[in-house]
């Protein structure tokens, strides 16, 4: 992850160091050489989708390119925050974390999965749940 940011740009090491300072473990080392499993836990996936993130918009910075406008969903409104220089990066990446022990705190309580579904219309999804007991869909990322 962020492994083609990381061989062209020297600042990604310096913010990759950074990260783990704040995180206390080598998140450059889990981000280019796994274990994948361990990668896709909730606590380490979401700092490390930020921190390629905020590579790539030093990247886009150093080249002379400021965006306007920001937005993000979800977990990418921290990104989008960072990128508006509301927090610095080593606070947003606080914030991420302490997010996503939440999420995985709060998953833990619950006996249940939570899947994606792509490709079928909203109605479609509603009608197959309402025939599953049990089953809901929630978490609508867009109208189709």
């Amino acid at each position: 992850m962020g492994r083609e940011f990381i061989d062209g740009y020297e600042e990604a090491k310096k913010i990759f160091r950074q990260a783990s300072n704040v995180l206390d473990f080598d998140l450059e080392e889990l981000c280019n050489h796994g274990p994948e499993e361990e990668l896709k836990k909730t606590t380490n996936a979401q700092p490390a989708l930020l921190t390629v993130n905020w590579i790539f918009t030093r990247i886009l910075r150093d080249a002379g390119i400021e965006p306007t406008v920001v937005a993000g969903h979800s977990l990418g409104e921290y990104s989008a925050v960072l990128c508006a220089k509301v927090v610095d990066y080593p606070a947003a990446l606080r914030l991420v974390r302490r997010r996503a022990q939440f999420m995985e705190e709060a998953s833990g309580a619950v006996d249940g999965v939570m899947a994606a579904v792509i490709g079928l219309p909203r109605e479609a999804v509603l009608s197959i749940c309402r025939r599953i007991k049990g089953v809901e869909a929630v978490n609508f990322n867009s109208p189709s």
